[in-house]
């Protein structure tokens, strides 16, 4: 069977046995869920000298009776809520008819009772011929009762629907305080299924993969609970009754990402429009969840959430919708930290490295691969864009070294094998010398003093060699040392006869990888025995071949110093014109 065949043939199997397995595999995630919260604090008590036993049983006791606390009195205010809520009906009758005549008020509603009327002059007329006298002739309804049942036969019917609620849930119960005693030996069992061989890399994953979920479970639990409590609260100080049911829902329904916050706010939002009069208690709901739901997103979550769970938005959106289809609601509270587990999975298992390129909240390529793929596409806004945003985190030669200068080096050699074409090229060198022009750098944000110092730049070879100076001219401004780059279309006699003409004491060669070495070795040649008295410096840009061959080689040539990066070669021609390095590095900064 071909791979793509058989992968395909696995991923329908996974998929079957989650959905056929949930009644076991639910109970199972959950305890695993339970296992992470519970964990730290079981771990705290036994650093106290607290005995394994006794801290394990005295967590999952404590987690029972605040779940069953709150599970008693949310129980107890929804059944309350049930009883009141049909005295409420002339009310909701209110806001239905309110609703109604905003819609009749439009077009589209007028046309609607056009039509609603039409149909129903048609279903009388209908009527009428059916019967002679005009009279309705409609079958009499039919009801068969039954005979009155014993109470203990209905016993199992009404048991029925609860057993597999309470079968997970006993399950749940008894995997849990389990897993928090075996912890360290479940761990090591699966190390020693995975293999020993893979002991580093599966060490690493588990880690990061507990790390991350109970920090999540966490961080995310206590978040909500402050959310929930804030909402009781509010809904207190407004005047809804049973406050502390739709708290306890916001934030239970907030573990679900996105939609969950909101659908705990349409809760108490209804039983204001049936328990009020008016708008305004609804409206001042609303506001409530809006200003609560800003507040916790945009101060709680950003002071405690250090990292994030590891997850793009759209994977995690994804992941909801899959496991919700799988596992159906509780698939929605589970689907964050499974989601977090496989993707940190995957980020150390090759055969599962898609999913981590597909979800992972870790860019998919670094900036300088971006900043090439969007030049080749023609998208130089784009990529302007990339280049200014790593400027704003990073000092000037480190993005020209790092983010712009890789972008020729890959245009060169996706050149010499053949993936682009010499007008791709001569587009890409042109679109980097825009950036380089347009780009605010330090020299440009004030009027610069005049330089002190000139010196000469000749390309070796190409117009991307022209560019690479033209970095190299905005690093050494702040130090008032002026570069004058040459054409790149001049042939080596021109160069050599516009540097005595220019009369400056320092000529740097630009020479960008791939090739272009034998080229910047003639022209060094050709300088040196036509301007002795000439510093000579080569700036070897994204070479991969042997630096101290090629310094070797160049330097028999005639050159005094090889740079392999900007900062280098800036470093150099400040050296030669006797101005401190370290002096021009605090001017940048």
């Amino acid at each position: 069977m071909p791979a793509p065949l058989l992968r395909f043939a696995v991923f329908v199997l996974v998929v079957g046995c989650l959905y056929w397995a949930r009644d076991v595999l639910i109970p199972v995630a959950m305890a695993v869920l339970f296992t992470f919260l519970l964990a730290p604090l079981v771990m705290l008590l036994q650093r106290r000298h607290v005995p394994r036993v006794v801290a394990v049983l005295g967590v999952v006791l404590l987690a029972l009776a605040v779940v069953g606390g709150l599970g008693f009195v949310v129980v107890t205010q929804l059944l309350s809520l049930g009883e009141q809520l049909p005295q409420y009906k002339d009310n909701i009758k209110e806001k239905i008819s309110d609703i109604r005549g905003l819609g009749h008020q439009t077009g589209l509603g007028r046309a609607r009772d056009t039509v609603t009327r039409a149909v129903g002059e048609a279903a009388r007329e209908a009527e009428r011929g059916a019967a002679p006298d005009g009279r309705s002739q409609r079958p009499t309804p039919v009801v068969i009762r039954g005979e009155a049942t014993m109470p203990l036969t209905t016993l199992p019917a009404a048991l029925a629907p609860w057993l597999e609620p309470l079968s997970r849930a006993g399950l749940l119960v008894l995997l849990v305080p389990f897993m928090l005693l075996a912890r360290e030996e479940t761990r090591n069992r699966l190390i020693r299924l995975i293999g020993f061989g893979r002991l580093a890399v599966t060490t690493r994953a588990m880690d990061e993969a507990g790390e991350r979920v109970t920090r999540y479970l966490l961080t995310q639990s206590f978040v909500n609970a402050t959310f929930g409590a804030l909402i009781a609260t509010g809904l207190f100080l407004i005047g809804l009754p049973y406050a502390v049911l739709f708290g306890f829902l916001a934030g239970a329904l907030r573990f679900v990402p996105y939609v969950g916050i909101w659908i705990g706010a349409g809760l108490p939002v209804a039983l204001c429009l049936a328990l009020f009069t008016g708008w305004t208690k609804a409206l001042l709901v609303i506001g409530l969840f809006a200003l609560l739901e800003a507040f916790t997103a945009g101060v709680l979550e950003v002071l405690l959430y250090s990292r994030s769970a590891g997850v793009s938005e759209v994977g995690l959106l994804v992941a909801l919708a899959f496991w919700t289809w799988i596992w159906g609601p509780i698939g929605l509270v589970l689907a964050t930290p499974i989601t977090v587990c496989l993707v940190v999975v995957a980020k150390y298992v090759p055969e599962l490295e898609f999913l981590w390129i597909l979800m992972g909240d870790e860019p998919a390529v670094s900036t300088e691969i971006a900043v090439y793929q969007r030049l080749l596409a023609g998208d130089e806004d784009e990529a302007s864009d990339l280049v200014e945003r790593a400027l704003a985190d990073q000092p000037l030669e480190r993005v020209y070294d790092e983010v712009v200068l890789p972008s020729l080096v890959l245009a060169g050699r996706d050149h010499a094998r053949g993936r682009i074409d010499v007008h791709e090229q001569h587009a890409l060198v042109d679109g980097v010398r825009e950036i380089v022009e347009t780009l605010p750098t330090p020299a440009g944000e004030a009027a610069p003093a005049p330089p002190e110092t000139r010196v000469f730049g000749a390309a070796a070879r190409s117009e991307g060699d022209a560019v690479v100076l033209l970095m190299l001219r905005d690093l050494l401004a702040p130090s008032r040392v002026a570069l004058d780059v040459a054409s790149p279309e001049l042939l080596s006699s021109e160069v050599v006869r516009t540097v005595r003409e220019h009369g400056s004491g320092v000529v740097v060669v630009s020479a960008l990888a791939p090739g272009g070495l034998a080229q910047a070795r003639f022209l060094c040649k050709r300088l040196r025995s036509s301007a002795p008295d000439v510093r000579i410096l080569v700036g070897r840009w994204g070479g991969g071949d042997d630096v101290e061959a090629m310094r070797q080689v160049l330097v028999a040539a005639g050159a005094d110093a090889v740079g392999t990066s900007l900062r280098e070669t800036r470093d150099l021609v400040l050296e030669c014109v006797r101005v401190r390095p370290e002096v021009a590095s605090a001017q940048v900064a």
